[in-house]
């Protein structure tokens, strides 16, 4: 098909549904993408995703490694998906709860969503505490270093996939970067249902979080703490990790989700 059908009547709603084509295909990667695969998973010829791909690159919805040439969803589809939670509510469900639980602890609270291998924080209540951590909203995290990034990928197979198929970017003398060793935290956040982080992003930093739930038992997301290490360790008080996993819960069940019922009658 040529350029100028394409951009005419029923060939331009075809090439448009080829790029959403494209970009769902890539969002159901764990890693990046060649053309050519790319072309042969869609059916489609390699110059005509290729194209594509090329305008899609240009507008900033995917981008290219420049070592592979592969691809992979860009930032602005994260920032999109952002948006797009904010719209359908999850931001103003989980305020209140944010709001209660920072009260309730005297710390920082977030509210995370995953976007490829980092976390994006779309809502967060600022401690009142004279000396405070501050988070706002827009903050990038990255997962594999982070109490909210580590629970979403502790119950998500395809993010964890993505995240542990790449290198973790070691922050701090105490981030942790083997994979092995991550394996072994995010095996313990799925069995505890929280994820704790200290000192893996910034020196004297810690972070408590549990996961949230949609009404498929999906994560789509996280709430947690940020605080001192004085205030969150690595064995955290069991009264913090209850006021965290009952925001999450609050939140999973405004979604509807039936996740953390369903844990409660299991335990």
């Amino acid at each position: 098909m040529s350029d100028k059908k394409e951009a005419t009547g029923a060939g331009a709603i075809q090439s448009v549904a080829v790029a959403f084509e494209i970009l769902e295909e890539l969002s159901r990667s764990a890693t990046p993408v060649g053309v050519t695969e790319l072309a042969r998973r869609l059916g489609q010829t390699k110059a005509r995703v290729h194209r594509h791909l090329t305008n899609l690159r240009a507008l900033g919805f995917v981008s290219q490694d420049e070592t592979s040439e592969r691809y992979e969803l860009g930032w602005k589809i994260y920032r999109l998906g952002m948006s797009v939670a904010e719209n359908f509510g999850l931001r103003r469900l989980a305020h209140t709860h944010l709001r209660r639980l920072s009260s309730d602890t005297g710390q920082t609270a977030l509210m995370a969503i995953p976007a490829n291998t980092e976390i994006i924080v779309i809502d967060s209540i600022q401690s009142n505490a004279h000396i405070a951590i501050t988070v706002r909203p827009g903050a990038v995290i990255p997962a594999g270093s982070s109490a909210l990034g580590r629970i979403i990928l502790a119950f998500s197979d395809e993010l964890r996939a993505l995240v542990l198929s790449r290198p973790i970017p070691r922050l701090t003398k105490d981030t942790l970067v083997d994979r092995a060793g991550i394996e072994a935290q995010l095996a313990a956040a799925r069995k505890q249902w929280y994820a704790v982080a200290v000192n893996e992003r910034l020196i004297g930093i810690a972070a408590l979080a549990a996961p949230v739930f949609d009404d498929s038992n999906r994560v789509v997301g996280s709430v947690g703490l940020i605080a001192s290490q004085s205030v969150i360790s690595d064995h955290p008080d069991p009264q913090l990790v209850r006021q965290v996993q009952d925001a999450a819960r609050g939140i999973s069940a405004d979604l509807r989700s039936t996740a953390w019922d369903t844990r409660t009658k299991r335990s």
